[in-house]
């Protein structure tokens, strides 16, 4: 008895001096130009477990793979939504051609040293519901909290291609970005549910644009223990309805790297982000 009672307290003080499974916390800066346009904003995503939140300065996602919610909150009018994950309808198609882009890269062969860590550069590229864009994206496996960011990530995507939410056959990279790079040329655009007559107004406006060029780093990433309610919607916060087609579009690598503050200027709705 003496020697079971041991190997138990043996066992419970090895177990409270295991580390708490930890999160990551990624600060970046994001320069977006289109023509004369131009925009900076800082922005950051955090991952722990299922769960993820992408805060910027108009927006913050809260994305919750357990209980299968993503909720997009306004920090100033202290107002939320929610969508379904993985979606259904046309949340589902609006959400698939954003995806299809996050998940769609080929290995481009060079390497680069972003925030003191070592990252290998992937292309993409193709057609979304705002037209044509290409896209450069610098992975790391060795920076803080690669493993858990790449763990949500490859969640995430399981749940989509399990619904069909998406097609893509890419290679999914390993590790966490820390560099993006994109360019958006705008096309015709194709929103599943918007009327005929209005698209055909934003496609005449949107083929006057010049292209969109994206550029992303990041400045600090952090492994850290994070509370649950940093992945929780605010009590004092009112819930609104979804917002209607085109009120939300998400950008190629959303899922990676947070879309730009300024998301008119980059070709995005403002009401997602």
């Amino acid at each position: 008895m003496r020697k079971l009672t041991a190997l138990v307290a043996g066992m419970t003080l090895a177990m409270t001096a295991l580390p708490a499974a930890a999160g990551v916390v990624i600060t970046q800066k994001q320069h977006v130009t289109s023509g004369t346009n131009a925009r900076d904003s800082e922005q950051t995503i955090s991952v722990q477990g299922n769960k993820q939140k992408m805060v910027t300065e108009r927006h913050t996602i809260i994305t919750d793979l357990d209980n299968g919610k993503m909720y997009v909150l306004d920090p100033k009018a202290k107002t939320y939504f929610e969508i379904e994950f993985p979606p259904q309808g046309q949340m589902a198609a609006m959400m698939a051609a954003s995806t299809n882009a996050a998940m769609n890269f080929k290995k481009a062969g060079s390497t680069r040293d972003v925030a003191g860590y070592k990252c290998s550069d992937y292309d993409g590229g193709g057609h979304m519901m705002a037209g044509d864009y290409t896209i450069k994206e610098c992975f790391s496996t060795t920076a803080p909290g690669a493993e858990e960011f790449a763990a949500f990530e490859k969640n995430m995507a399981d749940k989509l291609k399990s619904t069909g939410t998406t097609t893509a056959h890419g290679e999914i990279p390993r590790g966490v970005p820390l560099a993006l790079n994109s360019t958006m040329k705008m096309g015709k655009v194709n929103i599943p549910g918007m009327a005929p007559d209005q698209a055909e107004k934003i496609n005449e406006m949107m083929a006057k644009r010049p292209p969109v060029m994206t550029s992303t780093v990041v400045e600090k990433i952090e492994s850290k223990k994070l509370a649950d309610a940093d992945f929780t919607v605010p009590s004092d916060y009112t819930k609104r309805d979804l917002p209607g087609p085109g009120g939300m579009m998400m950008k190629p690598g959303a899922m990676k790297m947070a879309p730009a503050a300024g998301a008119p200027a980059a070709g995005a709705a403002p009401a997602a982000h």
